[in-house]
């Protein structure tokens, strides 16, 4: 049996990076019992005992040094990620010093460290620039979830080992409503009534842009005969907002505001007939359900990920226009079943993308050679 431990932003309730957690390790359990090998998870987290019950892995305290360092010693394999982990731009600054000291500790116990379908960047600050040359240059595999990362670190001098561009573990995600929420949830929305889902979060002109959304919302609704479902990703922080942006429309809309599993989330999000979102893995979420998407531009994995489905932004918060929003949102919808379509194969490939992904970590995990 092998000994990986992960480490990521896991336990705070970020839809997204709960998603991409269940998706590395089940795909990684899944082709290693194939192989008839076994695989043991130590995850890093804020929350270890939700972490450890949620995911059927082990979990220690993100901030527990003792912990983390008894884990490592034991420890075959080190994976950070994936997700937007090595950025200075979100968060209070100590994301990268604190993601890259865990890999300068794997490394210094002599373990094998792989990058897991990271997006980096930007990082800005000289010393986070610093930090990137003398320590992801020490990794053992590297994987970036989009080419614009795969630029961010050449730009910053990272060129060993050579970088491979994959696709979002996310991509591997499979709907799930074993509990019943997400189809309790649907059961109050009319069956007769198409379905807009929001994802929104907070950022700068948060007050313009949540003004425009929701005037965009009302008209999508009337001229679509639809209800609205607000979408928190990251709780409680998104529900605030989508508090906010429901508090602003006129049209019937819902505040999904239970916490769901990634899986149930899916599920939901199979019902929807157009999404439009702010939050990256709502639109991964929407594309592996093959519904029709608006992206909006906050940050640039946003106009990454929309790039490979060949779809462009709407625009950034701040430069939105209701009318202009709505306009191009029922264009999205109005080419329903092309755009599903389209959507599904994307989506197919970028799964693929992902397993190959998955089957080259494990090859290096597993070799006891490396």
């Amino acid at each position: 049996m092998k000994n990986v431990v992960i480490s990521g932003y896991y336990g705070f309730n970020n839809a997204g990076d709960e998603a991409i957690l269940h998706s590395i390790v089940s795909s990684l359990k899944n082709l290693a019992a194939k192989r008839g090998e076994k695989l043991r998870f130590t995850v890093l987290s804020a929350d270890p005992s939700h972490t450890a019950r949620c995911y059927g892995v082990e979990a220690v305290g993100r901030q527990n040094l003792l912990q983390i360092i008894r884990v490592l010693i034991r420890a075959d394999a080190f994976i950070s990620g994936g997700g937007g982990l090595l950025q200075d731009s979100t968060g209070r600054g100590f994301s990268i010093p604190y993601y890259l000291g865990l890999v300068a500790l794997a490394r210094l116990l002599g373990k094998k460290v792989v990058f897991y379908a990271q997006g980096i960047g930007p990082v800005k600050k000289g010393f986070n620039r610093l930090l990137m040359r003398l320590v992801a240059n020490r990794a053992s595999l590297i994987a970036v979830r989009d080419k614009s990362s795969q630029k961010e670190l050449t730009r910053l001098g990272v060129n060993h080992p050579p970088v491979v561009v994959t696709a979002d573990p996310v991509f591997l995600l499979e709907p799930e409503d074993a509990s019943g929420r997400a189809a309790q949830f649907i059961k109050k929305i009319p069956e007769n009534k198409r379905v807009i889902g929001i994802s929104v979060r907070s950022w700068h002109n948060e007050e313009e842009t949540l003004y425009e959304l929701s005037v965009a919302a009302d008209i999508l609704a009337r001229d679509l005969s639809a209800v609205t479902v607000l979408v928190p990703m990251h709780y409680p922080d998104d529900l605030d907002v989508a508090e906010k942006l429901a508090g602003l429309m006129k049209s019937e809309t819902y505040v999904l505001r239970e916490n769901l599993t990634p899986q149930e989330l899916l599920a939901l999000f199979s019902r929807f007939d157009l999404v439009l979102a702010m939050r990256l893995h709502a639109l991964i979420f929407a594309a592996v359900a093959g519904v029709p998407m608006l992206g909006i531009g906050y940050d640039g994995k946003v106009d990454a990920l929309l790039a490979r489905m060949g779809l462009q932004s709407a625009g950034k918060p701040g430069q939105l226009e209701a009318v202009e929003l709505a306009g191009q949102a029922f264009e999205r919808w109005q080419a329903g079943d092309n755009l599903r379509q389209t959507l599904r194969e994307k989506s197919a490939g970028m799964r693929e993308d992902a397993l190959v992904w998955a089957n080259t970590a494990l090859d290096f995990i597993i070799d006891s050679q490396r």
